[in-house]
């Protein structure tokens, strides 16, 4: 028997008996159950219980390499993705203490390249996702960047240089960005003339006596027990390209039992103290006052009752979450190697097993219900929804034929037989599909199992989409795109994406068949005629795009 095999057995009994004396049997089937598809011929994972900043339980499932058949243990490394912010914000808090930053430095200070806007954007701000900057993964998408290109954060730090404008107004509005973080390291750096992952080695993980973890950014690099990150297929499994060779957002490798120890100075504040732990964890606020459920790289809020401080995290094939609930000195964390895997979810279901929470199924809060009964209604009411409208990244047809009506998503749905709720509504009983025709048509509402998405009329006049047309220049990203007329289509162009459809949805509108360029706004001249475009693609607003000559 191999060592962590037999401490993995001793770990398991001690868990139990701090744990109350639960069954072993109990928890272990509780586990197996939750964790059911982590399978032990496929990639999986390892989860563990933290109970008074000790590891007590832990389990490995499935393999650390599909090629080589290696299994995942309690000594695997897995990229814990953005469970790392909380490292980086705690690495400022830190010199904070030092005396080295203020948490409120204006971050011009340490980063002069960073342009200056309206207002002060302070180091806070970027551990708060409230800086207004924008997310450096869209915005490089917009750029011409694709899925496997390396990313690092030099790169980063050229696009934000060029940057004129924000997402919005700084501290207005908490906005998910992994920018804050990135430049984060860079201030480490500058002030303490070290480069950020060694810092971060010799001041937190050395002393956690989390050896084997740490930031990295060479991803040709070479590491031993590390697990092979997957994105599942229906095919199986394939490998995504290492294009993350930045860091500060992400790219901490650990194992279950070394990332347990970091709930352990989350639970005591081995390093730096209990005020540290009391700086990380206090939570965001607002210019308007409204405090946010996030502090320092790290989630903050009420869960079921329970304070709880957590993460999750998503990067390539890897998934991760970490819950750790201090007034309870329980914690649950859970790594994983495929894309499927959803430990959030998993990691949340056995927080209410230990913590002995009973939760029901939210009712749908979204303000609309799936019909039951069939109505009688004309086709003629249905005749003026025919048409093609844009879905949150899809297209959906509306069409009569042989007196029945049907709509289908493109390359997502089989021809679905639509019935009448009512002369505005209809839906697909066996797939609990709803349809909502707002404003006549030129709107719908499709309510699929729990889920509302939002969705525009297509509109079709060739004529009216020659205006488009032309080369747009962004003098931010310093890329351009073509749009033209192909047929009755509206088409996008550029050098590195290729081409993609553009559907217009309102004189002023236009939604992107890919994610980079997914809603336009077109302004105009005082004339009418086009000016340029402002696009957005979630975490980027409004970035300008202006018409060439």
């Amino acid at each position: 028997m191999r060592p962590y095999t037999l401490s993995l057995i001793c770990i398991i009994y001690i868990g139990i008996a701090s744990l109350d004396a639960q069954n072993l049997n109990e928890l272990e089937g509780k586990i197996d159950q939750i964790f059911s598809d982590w399978k032990i011929d496929g990639p999986g994972g390892v989860i563990g219980v933290v109970k008074n900043g000790s590891l007590i339980f832990e389990k490995s499932f499935g393999l650390a390499s599909l090629e080589f058949q290696v299994p995942n243990t309690n000594g695997t490394l897995f990229n814990i993705a953005s469970v790392s912010k909380q490292i980086t914000a705690f690495s400022l808090v830190l010199l904070e203490q030092e005396g080295k930053i203020d948490l409120d430095d204006d971050i011009r200070k340490y980063l002069p390249e960073v342009p200056a806007f309206d207002s002060t954007i302070t180091i806070r701000h970027l551990l708060t996702h409230t800086s207004g900057l924008r997310n450096f993964q869209n915005l490089l998408s917009m750029a011409g960047w694709r899925e496997g290109d390396a990313m690092t954060n030099d790169d980063l730090l050229r696009f934000i240089s060029r940057q004129k404008e924000l997402n919005y107004p700084v501290g207005a509005e908490y906005l998910y960005c992994n920018t804050g973080f990135v430049l984060a390291t860079f201030i480490v750096e500058r002030v303490t003339g070290m480069d950020f992952k060694d810092w971060t080695k010799k001041n937190i993980f050395e002393p956690l006596e989390m050896y084997q973890s740490g930031f990295r950014e060479d991803m040709t690099a070479v590491h031993q027990n590390t697990a092979t990150s997957y994105d599942s297929r229906e095919a199986g499994f394939i490998q995504p390209l290492k294009y993350w060779t930045y860091m500060g957002n992400g790219n901490v490798y650990t194992t279950i039992s070394e990332l347990s120890r970091w709930i352990g100075n989350l639970e005591s504040g081995i390093i730096g103290g209990k005020n540290a732990i009391e700086t990380l964890t206090t939570r965001g606020i607002l210019n308007n006052g409204d405090t946010l459920n996030y502090a320092l790289g790290i989630g903050v809020d009420n869960y079921h009752g329970h304070r709880r401080w957590y993460h999750s995290g998503s990067v390539g094939g890897y998934r991760s979450a970490l819950y750790y609930f201090p007034d309870d000195h329980i914690g649950v964390v859970a790594v994983s190697n495929f894309s499927t895997a959803n430990p959030g979810t998993k990691v949340g279901e056995l927080a209410d097993y230990l913590l002995d929470i009973e939760t029901e199924t939210d009712a749908n809060e979204v303000g609309y219900q799936h019909p039951t009964n069939v109505v009688e209604s004309s086709m003629a009411n249905f005749e003026r929804y025919v048409g093609s409208y844009y879905v949150q990244g899809a297209v959906v047809d509306a069409y009569l034929r042989e007196g029945n009506r049907y709509m289908i998503a493109r390359g997502v749905t089989p021809e679905l037989l639509v019935l009448p709720a009512s002369d505005s509504i209809y839906f697909v009983p066996v797939a609990g599909i709803s349809v909502f025709f707002k404003q006549g048509g030129d709107k719908i509402k499709i309510l699929q199992g729990d889920q509302l998405l939002d969705g525009y009329r297509i509109l079709k006049d060739s004529g009216h989409l020659t205006q488009f047309e032309g080369t747009y220049y962004s003098p931010e990203l310093d890329t351009e795109y073509i749009i033209s007329v192909d047929g009755s289509r509206l088409m996008g162009y550029q050098q590195r994406h290729g081409s993609f459809e553009l559907f217009p949805v309102s004189g002023n509108e236009i939604k992107g068949e890919q994610f980079y360029f997914a809603d336009i706004k077109v302004e105009r001249w005082s004339n009418g005629e086009v000016k340029g475009l402002r696009v957005s693609n979630g975490r980027v607003r409004n970035l300008w795009f202006r018409k060439m000559e």
